[in-house]
């Protein structure tokens, strides 16, 4: 294993990452569900789905239930701690911190003072628990440290956040959140940008002072696009792209390492890396993002190999059975992956 481009971080430190992250995540089920004073944990399976609310009494005296998020294996650990104690908000919130400066200090990406101000308000807002996802190259940046590594194509910077997500149904909340409301707040001056096609208007938002980008993705369903499509929870428009329904169909909870620990959702990061494969294969005339899309799959490939190989191989097969076009794209950004950064497996 190489040093400095490529090394596993010590094993206390990704026990301090884990604890983190549990630790976050109790604090965020605490502080959303705060209005109904006592309250427990439950599952509803909703078309074939699990996903997690909290059940209390609000102040009038009637049961209401909060949705607190999709019910994956993070979460089912967490509701197994979050029974067994109770949490407390200040004492949390100060050991959250201090990890997560620990983490900074052994050297797991960060993100610089724009992005931790923009996530920290998208994830304040809620857009991260009514199942936003954060891809892109900061959500590269969180998987990498999620898994304990750290790769040199980490460090890449950026001046943009991307969110994507799909419209969930009203039966598993009808919560709705204000991500354009949470940018306005930030002072920075956020405001739409202009599109070409009138319908996606209100998709894009640039800070007039730093040309800082908040992006909203969606699946691209179909074969052409016919304008943005809207995110019901967001209250906003979104682009709609090719393959991102692979991507973001399977997330993780993971830590963005800002001022302080931010919760958000990432793609798994088996998926993360086959993706890249395959959208690294649409680029026309752009070899410098080629080169970083097959640098990330091939990083996340080494790393996977070593931790979780089953879980690439698996990603892999679900992307090449798609069909002979998926599977023309996977096999042709692999072969250009190991051509220019070499077998990922060695």
């Amino acid at each position: 294993m190489d040093t400095g481009a490529f090394k596993m971080l010590p094993l206390q430190v990704r026990t301090t990452y884990a604890e983190a992250l549990d630790r976050l995540t109790e604090l965020h089920m605490s502080n959303h569900a705060a209005a109904l004073g006592a309250f427990s944990l439950l599952v509803r399976k909703i078309k074939g789905k699990e996903y997690l609310y909290a059940k209390g009494r609000i102040a009038d005296g009637s049961l209401s239930q909060v949705y607190l998020g999709p019910f994956d294996d993070h979460a089912r650990k967490v509701m197994e701690r979050f029974s067994q104690q109770k949490v407390e908000s200040n004492n949390d919130r100060d050991a959250i911190k201090s990890l997560g400066k620990m983490l900074r200090a052994a050297g797991l990406p960060s993100l610089d003072p724009i992005e931790s101000r923009v996530l920290s308000a998208l994830s304040a807002e809620g857009v991260f628990r009514v199942d936003g996802v954060l891809v892109g190259t900061i959500a590269y940046r969180c998987i990498v440290g999620s898994l304990g590594f750290q790769v040199r194509s980490a460090m890449a910077l950026t001046a943009d956040v991307d969110i994507a997500g799909v419209t969930i149904p009203i039966a598993i909340t009808p919560e709705v959140v204000f991500p354009e409301s949470a940018l306005d707040r930030l002072e920075m001056g956020f405001s739409p940008m202009y599109e070409a096609e009138a319908k996606l208007f209100g998709s894009r938002f640039e800070a007039k002072k730093t040309d800082f980008k908040v992006e909203f993705l969606t699946p691209l369903v179909g074969k052409e696009s016919e304008g943005a499509v809207g995110i019901r929870q967001f209250n906003v428009p979104a682009i709609p792209l090719r393959f991102l329904s692979y991507l973001i169909e399977k997330t993780v909870s993971a830590i963005a390492l800002g001022r302080q620990p931010i919760l958000v959702r990432v793609p798994s990061p088996e998926r993360y890396a086959v993706h890249k494969l395959i959208v690294s294969q649409e680029r026309k005339n752009q070899p410098l993002k080629v080169q970083k899309d097959l640098e990330q799959s091939y990083d996340l490939q080494r790393i996977l190999n070593i931790i979780d190989p089953e879980e690439l191989e698996e990603a892999f097969d679900i992307a090449r059975r798609q069909g002979p076009g998926w599977r023309k794209r996977v096999d042709a950004g692999q072969g250009a992956m190991i051509r220019l950064f070499g077998d990922p497996k060695k």
